[in-house]
């Protein structure tokens, strides 16, 4: 199977190329993988380089994109221009080159704050970032492209990814770097959040499994074994790390996020479950672990 891959070389799309390694892969990035793989270099919101790298392909998953709440919050122009208009090219290159299938790679952020918890996919996006607006618009682009152009699709709504080579911007890898130095770990309010953390392998799975199911759905892609606090996590990241670190809060007011918390996030993973057979199978210890051994300086 020829697969182009937006976003290939970042760090869902490097565990989903390792993945694939059998397959005939072309990674389309602005920066160059790590394995060694047809690779064509450009940018998403370049319609002329998109049409380059989907050439030949059977399918598209579509990983690129504006990403990070402080980065796409900062910047909602540039991260709806990517997102929306970006998506928009990745579709016209689809459609001129005769792909038959994109997968995307949307978010859990299309709920914003959920009516209720676990989140189905029935249940209503409201999102309340650009990002989450972002996301849930390029959805309806692919819906679109879909019913005009006969683009088979699967979307995929992925909820708090982390693993061993992701940055430390994000969540599990900044408590897990501070904690084995033994630096405070940074808390925002009463550290109630919850959030079901789902290991990169997991989520590199199910869009393994999409390549041949799933046409025409979207699916709730995390896991849903362990919905955790923030502060528990931070706490749990202390004992398996055995840190000296202390965790400290601060209010959201003084901290550089400029807009309301979601405070309830976890997946019903019960139709990916029935209808792709997927299943995490990652617990969150063994995933804060992992990070830990590649953190911690030999």
């Amino acid at each position: 199977m020829k697969i182009t891959i937006t976003g290939g070389s970042g760090f869902i799309g490097s565990s989903l190329v390792k993945s694939l390694l059998k397959e005939q892969i072309t990674i389309f990035d602005t920066k160059k993988p790590k394995f060694d793989v047809n690779f064509v270099e450009g940018d998403i919101n370049n319609i002329d380089n998109v049409i380059v790298a989907t050439k030949d392909a059977d399918v598209v998953i579509h990983l690129a994109a504006a990403l990070g709440v402080i980065n796409t919050e900062r910047n909602p122009v540039k991260t709806l221009d990517t997102n929306i208009v970006g998506t928009r090219n990745v579709l016209e290159s689809c459609r001129l080159n005769d792909v038959k299938k994109i997968i995307f790679s949307s978010s859990s952020e299309v709920y914003g704050e959920p009516i209720k918890v676990p989140i189905s996919e029935s249940d209503k996006p409201i999102p309340i970032t650009t990002y989450g607006i972002s996301k849930l618009a390029a959805e309806e682009y692919i819906k679109s492209y879909s019913k005009s152009y006969g683009i088979r699709y699967t979307i995929l709504r992925l909820f708090n990814v982390y693993g061993d080579e992701q940055g430390t911007q994000w969540v599990v890898p900044e408590f897990v770097s501070k904690a084995v130095n033994n630096d405070d770990i940074i808390i925002h309010g009463t550290g109630s959040q919850i959030r079901a953390f789902c290991y990169v392998t997991d989520v590199a799975d199910a869009f393994r499994i999409t390549l041949e199911k799933g046409d025409g759905e979207t699916f709730n892609i995390g896991n849903d074994k362990e919905p955790i606090s923030i502060k528990n996590l931070a706490e749990r990241v202390i004992s398996l790390a055995d840190s000296k670190s202390s965790i400290r809060s601060i209010p959201f007011e003084k901290s550089d996020r400029n807009r309301s918390e979601i405070m309830n996030r976890a997946p019903n993973i019960e139709k990916a479950d029935k209808l792709l057979g997927y299943h995490p199978v990652v617990s969150l210890d063994e995933g804060i672990l992992q990070i830990i051994r590649n953190k911690k300086p030999n």
